[in-house]
């Protein structure tokens, strides 16, 4: 494995002292010994501007040490720096006394400090980013060759590796995904319910690397991180402000702790079947009209990439006393390019969820919760956590989480500005099949929210197959079928493309390719513009007759979706739903326990269900082979 490359600038007006300082900072590079072994390289820089503009490009800069008492201008490129690069480690040598004391950094004397000594606290700081500390336990452990008197039954694998029956999946998942996966009586590891040390450890330096006064890994996903939340703090029921396109997880907590909720309707792009953030203007409207909500839910970003403008939305909860939970699980990433700033933790939310596994290197269900409250309650928090934590918790899991945060902290701004080209490849390439078309912010945002702000992730991509005369559906199935590619997701006339950490140049090539051929063979579009089945505008937030958590213990009857034929039941429009109805993806309920149906929403299902559209319907109940809808007795 090579040697990672390490960028350290010194930031100086004065360049005989900024040369000589790379001077002698290379010949200490040139003797060190100690982990990380690294490539070296000391810059010299002569102004804030140059170190700013140092700073936007150079995705292997791990350290900056400023001489402020030669910039004048010191004291605003600082901060600037920080916000920038977050992740840079600074030393500072002040201009006397006067150093910000809001900003994390290192100072140093200028007269005082020798090179050696700088350069070893440069290291010093660069492997404390680098430890895994739960990782580093696991592997170590592992290597060890314990022998097991333990759960899990498996024992390391020695109940599938000779076995003539299942050996062939021992082969398959490798000798690792065994032998990392251990028990809670392994105590070197600590303990997920109740941390102490290396997982302990491993949380204070994702919550420092994610900008959090406190991180927590949750191994069941941010579905269940959600939950934990609304049960921090509206746990025996209170007043929620949320959007209505939240994931079903928040509606699920609604149902959960008997919560009354105030449901804000999602703009809409029927055109091509996306749920938009809510305008400002209503958000706004809600905290003045509800100051006895406990909480505001909003959901940046959406899974077609949609960013709210956070700023202003979290001021007027605060001034009215109410927390802010931002569902970031798309957006993990927004901490560490410029280009993708300003994050929810940026923008003063308490409480956030993050997906880690979705668009960074963590296993699937990895997440992690991030508190910056300032009256945030640690045990009760615990407590709470705990109740919907396994006390079996996988261990791989939890070691991703710490790894992922790792490459973040170290490489996350380069690995970003990887995907920023790709994705920019991409969307010219797509364009250039004259057939396809990536969708911008202006094709996607509803006109109401236009002046909102709102700003769309350039690694999420929306491709447009109208002109084609390819449902979705169909190209989504010719890619994987014929040319072996995997997209996120369809709407009925769109493609969703993640553009990641693990996306390649050979990707690139390959679906550039696939795209190129089918355009080549595409139908076009119908000339009588007939929209095809499934197609059917995503319908209206409509009112509701009851709590959601009352309708889902009611009494209940069944009801099937079809009337005659293929068409919705007319008995169905104006009932009470007693599920939640969720499409998924992308997981935003149509209904929710307590809403009343309408017939645009009994449309939407039946086209929906009828499409073939690879999309699964959450809450929809299979009877006799017909598919029903649960609605509450006596409620109409």
């Amino acid at each position: 494995m090579r040697e990672p490359q390490v960028h350290v600038a010194i930031v100086s007006g004065d360049d005989a002292f900024a040369a000589r300082w790379v001077a002698q900072l290379t010949a200490c590079a040139a003797l060190e010994r100690r982990p990380p072994r690294c490539d070296f390289q000391f810059l010299a820089v002569a102004s804030g501007a140059d170190a700013l503009r140092l700073a936007q490009d150079d995705g292997l800069l791990q350290t900056l040490v400023v001489d402020a008492t030669t910039l004048p201008d010191s004291a605003t490129v600082l901060p600037a720096l920080a916000a920038r690069r977050p992740e840079v480690d600074i030393f500072l040598m002040p201009a006397g006394d006067a150093h910000p004391e809001t900003l994390a950094v290192e100072l140093l004397h200028r007269e005082d400090t020798k090179p050696a000594h700088l350069f070893r606290q440069v290291v010093s700081a660069l492997q404390r980013r680098a430890r895994t500390p739960f990782a580093d336990t696991l592997r170590d452990y592992v290597y060890s060759a314990k022998d097991a008197w333990h759960t899990p039954g498996h024992s390391g694998g020695d109940s599938l590796r000779d076995s003539p029956w299942v050996a062939d999946f021992y082969e398959l998942m490798g000798e690792h995904i065994f032998n990392t996966d251990l028990s809670v009586s392994v105590q070197t590891l600590d303990s997920l319910l109740e941390p102490h040390s290396v997982i302990q450890e491993a949380q204070a330096l994702a919550a420092e690397a994610f900008g959090a006064r406190h991180t927590f890994f949750v191994t069941n996903g941010t579905s269940t991180a959600n939950k934990v939340i609304l049960q921090q703090l509206v746990g025996a029921g209170g007043k929620v402000i949320l959007d209505q396109a939240c994931h079903k997880s928040v509606h699920h907590a609604v149902v959960l702790f008997g919560v009354e909720p105030v449901y804000l309707a999602a703009s809409m792009n029927t055109r091509f079947g996306f749920y938009g953030p809510v305008p400002q203007e209503v958000v706004l409207g809600a905290i003045d009209a509800h100051p006895d909500a406990r909480l505001l839910v909003l959901t940046s970003c959406t899974y077609d990439g949609f960013r709210y403008n956070l700023a202003p939305l979290i001021r007027h909860a605060h001034a009215a006393g109410m927390r802010v939970l931002v569902d970031e699980a798309w957006y993990a990433h927004g901490r560490f390019h410029p280009e993708l700033h300003p994050c929810a933790l940026d923008c003063a939310a308490d409480y956030v969820t993050q997906s880690t596994h979705k668009m960074l290197s963590a296993f699937s269900q990895a997440s992690m919760i991030h508190v910056a409250d300032p009256d945030f309650d640690l045990y009760r928090f615990r407590e709470n956590l705990n109740m919907h934590t396994s006390t079996s918790p996988q261990y791989a899991m939890i070691a991703s989480l710490d790894v992922a945060r790792k490459q973040m902290s170290l490489e996350g701004f380069a690995r970003l500005q990887g995907c920023l080209r790709i994705a920019g490849q991409l969307r010219e390439g797509i364009d250039r099949t004259g057939v396809f078309r990536v969708l911008t912010l202006e094709d996607m945002l509803p006109q109401s929210l236009r002046d909102d702000g709102i700003r769309l992730d350039p690694l999420k991509l929306s491709v447009d197959v109208s002109a084609s005369g390819y449902s979705a559906r169909q190209l989504q199935l010719a890619l994987f079928e014929d040319y072996g590619i995997q997209v996120e997701k369809v709407t009925h006339n769109t493609l969703s493309i993640l553009v990641t950490l693990g996306s390649t140049e050979s990707k690139v090539l390959r679906l550039l390719n696939a795209l190129q051929a089918l355009a080549r063979k595409a139908p076009g579009a119908r000339a009588d513009g007939v929209t095809r089945r499934g197609a059917a505008g995503l319908p209206s937030l409509t009112d509701f007759a009851c709590l959601p958590r009352e309708a889902y213990f009611a009494p209940a009857d069944r009801l099937p979706l079809q009337g005659a034929g293929q068409g919705p039941n007319a008995a169905l429009v104006g009932a009470v739903s007693a599920d939640q109805v969720v499409p998924y993806p992308p997981g935003i309920p149509v209904l929710v326990p307590g809403q009343r149906i309408s017939r645009g929403i009994a449309v939407f299902l039946c086209d929906l269900y009828n499409a073939q559209s690879g999309i699964e319907i959450h809450g929809l109940v299979e009877h006799d082979g017909q598919p029903c809808l649960r609605v509450v007795q006596g409620l109409a």
